[in-house]
């Protein structure tokens, strides 16, 4: 899929120039406008990207695309994203994308034919139709922002510290004794997956623990993928690990599940953290101790900026990077420390800044 940028370059002209010819919106002399018409053809480019056009004639809605069915968390983070804008006058409309690059596409066309007002996504990388697609929203001004997961477009985003999180979360199973210490990848498309995969060897690196390739199971952040993965490893491996980290709570439920059906016990024959609370990971049997994101202030920090944005559409985009904190409970084995109130204990707040690009 063309961008207007693209259009631009190819008929000579600045990407103001095709807005006007598309829009109506000034007189474009007739010439230019011949070779705008022709680009617009040669590229395939779609009108109805011209973001634009219809945010002038938007409405009081926000788009949000996202693949909310298939995580948990996910749907948490809708509920307070949805709160926070009926809260500012807005109504949201969600499209599930499955994590499918193609899908999302074609959910940001039919929530812009909606003519909404602006974009939350939460994208994977690396797909090029996907990435034209948002590079053209930006580059025509649209408000959009990136939720959740890291993105290298440059656009308002806002995300959970991952790096220093899951740096912690090795090292705090090496304070332990651990020094072979697994790690449950999730989908590497994700720059949020990478950042963690990219926290835990920093930790491995600096402690000097076991660097084995076969200590990284590919879960792919699939539930039955991850279950089957580990499972493989337990049962496969000749030297196994102690502890595990697991990238994401559909993993955790996977790797649960495999060390039940080996036989293993947590935290007598493996230890285990999790990056991503979850509300049941108290249910478990050892209850889980997991690193937590705050799923109300991603939302409302991701509402505000993007209500900034529709009413600024030209200022410079802006990254947060939000706290996660880390709940200490019973899987890692290491004792629990001393609760504050109802629920798990409150443990270090992870803000992030090494290893983190803005």
């Amino acid at each position: 899929m063309a961008t207007m940028a693209e259009v631009a370059r190819l008929a000579g002209v600045s990407a103001s120039t095709v807005s006007h010819v598309l829009n109506g919106t000034r007189n474009v002399a007739p010439d230019t406008e011949v070779l705008v018409r022709q680009a617009l053809e040669s590229t395939g480019y779609r009108h109805n990207l011209a973001a634009r056009a219809l945010a002038t004639q938007s409405t009081d809605t926000i788009g949000l695309a996202m693949s909310v069915l298939t995580n948990p968390y996910f749907a948490e983070l809708v509920r307070d994203i949805e709160r926070q804008f009926r809260a500012a006058g807005y109504t949201l409309v969600l499209a599930d994308t499955n994590d499918d690059p193609d899908v999302e596409v074609q959910v940001i066309e039919h929530l812009l034919a909606r003519r909404v007002s602006g974009l939350i996504v939460s994208p994977l990388e690396g797909d090029a139709t996907l990435t034209r697609c948002l590079q053209g929203l930006l580059d025509e001004q649209f408000p959009l922002l990136v939720l959740d997961r890291r993105s290298a477009l440059p656009c308002d985003q806002v995300f959970s510290e991952c790096v220093d999180s899951t740096a912690f979360l090795t090292s705090h199973l090496a304070s332990a004794g651990h020094t072979r210490i697994a790690f449950v990848a999730g989908n590497m498309a994700s720059m949020s997956a990478r950042d963690r995969l990219a926290g835990y060897r920093r930790a491995v690196e600096e402690l000097g623990l076991d660097a084995d390739d076969e200590l990284v199971i590919a879960g792919e952040s699939d539930e039955a993928i991850t279950e089957r993965r580990v499972a493989e490893y337990l049962t496969g491996t000749s030297r196994p690990a102690s502890a595990l980290v697991v990238s994401n709570n559909q993993m955790t439920l996977g790797t649960m599940r495999a060390v039940k059906k080996t036989g293993w016990k947590v935290p007598r024959d493996l230890a285990l953290v999790c990056y991503d609370d979850f509300p049941w990971a108290e249910l478990f049997d050892p209850q889980v101790s997991a690193m937590s994101q705050d799923a109300v202030r991603l939302a409302s920090t991701a509402a505000d900026m993007l209500l900034q944005r529709i009413k600024e559409p030209s200022r410079a985009p802006v990254s947060v990077v939000v706290p996660t904190t880390f709940r200490h409970r019973d899987s890692c084995g290491c004792g629990r420390k001393k609760h504050r109130g109802r629920g798990s204990s409150t443990g270090d707040e992870f803000s992030g800044g090494r290893g983190v690009n803005d």
